[in-house]
């Protein structure tokens, strides 16, 4: 079925291509075009089902009222309630979502930032891969507008929106060590990015702080690419060790820790009775499980809200660029049955 075009609609109007695009761009007052012409204009085009071209549009005016989407893992949870929140708070302000995953590679996410620069994005939200800061710096000075999600560089100064992932995995860790927990595990990702490393150095923290030696010696770290039989063999190795076997284990992923609680099960251990589980972030997994897991829950409609007004803030005001916007939310700790110890 053919696309119709601005020219379809001039045509049948006996009117010029131009006067139809000024119409169904919002310029009919400024170029004195009758109402009565306008609403012809625009019933025609509702009737033949007209979608404007927005990579042509973008061409034209500059602006394509989409917003380029660089998530770091479509296999994660987290992400894809994450993505949904940036693309219903967009809705609100009339912009479009295009979504990418670059798979936590940063060689995927530096082609599918060159992709949308090519006029088909206003900016970015991007959540960026380990080894990205020299895309990130491109940006930066190239004055792209742009905003960071979940994670950031610290030694790049740019606008970001993150969770004080540092306060949250020490909270955590002390509300166990509360319980009665003394041989407290984590099992994380091995990354050079600032969210893994705080929510490992709120874990070692809150044990040093209770007095606890070695917080070295329950931690595992999985390759970053990690599979099932990573997360299974780190888990398998830590609750059947018959000297240092954990009472209670914090994932640092809900990735890494559906796989663990999969384990764990398979291995017919008990949760809590034969070791108590904590996780980042908050699957719909983890309430229907039995027993439901304590978890760590990030604000995701807040993430989404404040990443989207930071970014058309920039977009808005490109000529007189807004101060930077460095925003760290709190999280919130669920306790459920998964560590009544």
């Amino acid at each position: 079925m053919k696309k119709t075009s601005l020219n379809d609609i001039a045509q049948q109007l006996g009117v010029s291509k131009t006067l139809v695009s000024l119409v169904l761009n919002g310029k009919a007052r400024e170029h004195r075009i009758s109402e009565e012409v306008c609403k012809k204009v625009i019933d025609l085009a509702k009737e033949l089902n007209y979608k404007p071209n927005q990579i042509a549009k973008g061409l034209r005016t500059g602006k394509t009222n989409t917003i380029g989407l660089i998530i770091a893992d479509i296999a994660n949870p987290f992400f894809g309630k994450l993505g949904r929140e940036i693309e219903r708070e967009a809705a609100m302000y009339g912009y479009r979502i295009i979504f990418c995953s670059s798979d936590e590679s940063a060689e995927n996410s530096e082609t599918q930032i060159e992709m949308l620069q090519q006029g088909l994005v206003d900016g970015f939200i991007i959540s960026p891969p380990a080894g990205s800061q020299s895309q990130i710096q491109s940006l930066e000075k190239s004055k792209t507008p742009y905003v960071l999600v979940d994670r950031y560089f610290p030694e790049i100064k740019s606008n970001f929106v993150v969770v004080d992932n540092f306060k949250a995995s020490y909270e955590a860790t002390l509300y166990l060590l509360n319980k009665g927990f003394k041989r407290i595990a984590c099992v994380t990702i091995s990354a050079r990015l600032v969210n893994m490393l705080d929510r490992v150095e709120g874990y070692k923290k809150a044990l040093n702080d209770a007095g606890v030696e070695n917080p070295d010696k329950l931690l595992r770290i999985l390759p970053f690419s990690h599979e099932k039989d990573d997360v299974f063999d780190a888990v398998k190795q830590l609750v059947l060790d018959e000297n240092e076997a954990p009472d209670a284990i914090l994932f640092t992923t809900s990735k890494v820790g559906i796989m663990g609680l999969e384990c764990i099960h398979s291995l017919e251990l008990k949760i809590p009775e034969n070791v108590a589980v904590v996780s980042f972030d908050d699957p719909d997994a983890y309430r229907i499980s039995q027993p439901p897991v304590s978890a760590i829950a990030q604000p995701l409609k807040e993430l989404g809200t404040q990443s989207v007004k930071v970014l058309l803030d920039i977009i808005n005001n490109r000529e007189n660029r807004p101060p930077r916007k460095e925003i760290t939310l709190k999280t919130n700790f669920i306790a459920r049955k998964s560590t009544e110890g």
